[in-house]
């Protein structure tokens, strides 16, 4: 069982993961569906994005910490450094071994007989996020547990 504090640290730590994670997402997509940026330089900055934005959540929210340890920081950025390559690396695999697979969204216009894509997206570039987003959410809730909010 565990602990309800870490319930609680858990839960905040999925919402701030959640917030996280669109920030990844959206910036993932924008940057190299929008913009063709290739797919490792989109996910790092997108990775890197949402770790500013996790940092800034997590340190004041989940952990409760105000006060200004630069050692701390720097603990999280390691950490993050080491799951944020984990992350991109992940994400590679998964879009290597996933099938490439769009999923479109269709109008169809019954009285004329036709059909119309109103969007498509790549589902398998969803599906390599999410998965490479498990990776490193479990790398960094137990590295923020375990070494850098660690309770004295």
């Amino acid at each position: 069982m565990i602990s309800r504090d870490t319930y609680i640290q858990l839960t905040k730590f999925g919402i701030v993961g959640g917030l996280s994670f669109a920030v990844d997402l959206t910036l993932y997509y924008l940057l190299s569906e929008c913009f063709g940026f290739p797919t490792y330089i989109s996910k790092a900055l997108s990775v890197i994005s949402a770790t500013l934005f996790n940092y800034y959540l997590n340190t004041k929210w989940t952990w409760g910490q105000t006060d200004k340890d630069k050692g701390r920081f720097a603990r999280y950025m390691l950490l993050y450094i080491i799951s944020g390559a984990l992350n991109v690396g992940s994400n590679e695999f998964f879009l290597f071994t996933i099938p490439e697979s769009n999923i479109n969204i269709f109008f169809e216009n019954i009285e004329l007989g036709n059909s119309t894509i109103l969007t498509s997206f790549k589902s398998h570039k969803f599906a390599a996020v999410i998965l490479a987003t498990m990776v490193g959410m479990v790398v960094n809730f137990l590295g923020q547990k375990l070494w850098i909010f660690k309770e004295d």
